[in-house]
This record gives structure tokens, sequence and C-alpha cells, in this order.
């Protein structure tokens, strides 16, 4: 029996499509999403998720803040979220190698920016690397458009505030439906379920290297 790759110790038993290779088991599972660039249609990496919603607890000072976002604001900015989202899996489809922490960055970044707007001093503050600022440029796209009056995406010109607590609610989102590992898609994955968007074929795995 070979004997895995990656810790060249245990017995290699189970095949890794981001290695291309037969590693054991404890490799599998304690360095995915971490050392090993996952693909998304990974069936380990499928069980594993499967078997950490049953056992994890979310935290329940981001059930807390979401709490806070009633029927109301849904309502008032269901198309500006719609409009991001469909930019962050455009984004997706686009840069394979966009992951769950990059996104938060970039709404990290985005409230910055706004917070400066909001205080009559604009500033932007983008994040750094390509596909961060990729995906950087095309929320701000959607929020500067929402920003304008006659626009259809609201009632009125969205204010520089209104766009911090859409930005905190999609953060709070991220948060709750990613395991924030740093190679981690798996809120990625879950927006194109809900969206009806599939994993991109494009999407490569492999090992993260020093």
């Amino acid at each position: 029996m070979s004997v895995c790759p990656l810790c060249s110790n245990r017995p290699a038993k189970r095949f890794c499509p981001a290695t291309d290779a037969l590693i054991c088991a404890v490799c599998c599972g304690t360095k995915r999403e971490i050392e090993i660039d996952c693909p998304s249609s990974c069936p380990h990496l499928k069980a594993g998720r499967e078997y950490e919603a049953d056992k994890s607890v979310t935290d329940r000072d981001l059930l807390a803040r979401a709490a806070h976002f009633d029927d109301r604001f849904f309502l008032q900015f269901a198309a500006v979220l719609d409009a991001i989202v469909q930019e962050v899996l455009t984004e997706r489809a686009a840069s394979s190698w966009l992951v769950d922490v990059d996104v938060l960055e970039v709404f990290k970044s985005l409230v910055a920016t706004m917070k400066t707007l909001s205080a009559g001093i604009y500033y932007e503050s983008p994040p750094d690397g390509p596909v961060r600022q990729s995906l950087f440029r095309r929320i701000k796209a959607v929020l500067d458009h929402a920003m304008q009056p006659n626009q259809e995406l609201t009632d009125s010109a969205l204010r520089p505030l209104q766009a911090i607590e859409v930005l905190e609610f999609l953060t709070i989102s991220a948060q709750i439906n990613s395991n924030l590992r740093p190679k981690s898609r798996q809120y990625l994955d879950w927006l194109g379920t809900r969206f009806g968007v599939p994993v991109p074929t494009e999407s490569r795995g492999g090992l993260i290297l020093p």
C-alpha cells in the first residue's frame, strides 16, 4: 500500500482531487481548506461540511446581530442585496482562486470606504490583491449606482449609512455560512446553491505552497 505523500507516514487510502493522488484520512481531515485547496466537488469535503454542520453551534453574538435585520430591511434593500450577490458569484466564475475570506475582506474594505463617505471625506480603502480589488470594484459599482437618483434598485437614493447596513448584513451572512478556513469556499458554495448558480468547472484545487 502506498504512503500518504503529505505526511510520508500513514497509508494512503483516500483519493484527493486537489492533489490528484491518494492521501491518508488524517491529512484529508486536518489539512482540507487549510493546506489543501479543495475543489467544491470533492465528496470528502462535502461529507466533512455535513458532519461539521450537525456538530456546530452558531455564535450567539452573530445570531443576535442577524436578528437586527427585519422584514422591513429585506423589503427595502432586496434588489441591492441581490445585485451584490450576483457580482460576488460573477467574480467567483471569473476568478477561480476567490475564497470566503477574500469576500469578507472586500466587505470590510467597502464598509471603511462608506464610513469615510458618510463623514463627508471620501476616501477609498481597496483591499490588497488583484482578486479582492476586482470584487471590490464590482460591488462598489453596485453601491454607486444605488446612490444615484432615479435608479431601479431602491425607492430613493441609497445613503452611505444604509450601504453600511447592507454590507454589515452580508458580512454576518458570510460569517454564519463559512467555516472561515483560509481556503474555504463554503459561503460561496452556499450562495451558489441559493441562487441556482453551479460551481464553476474551472475552480482549481491544490496544495498551498509556502
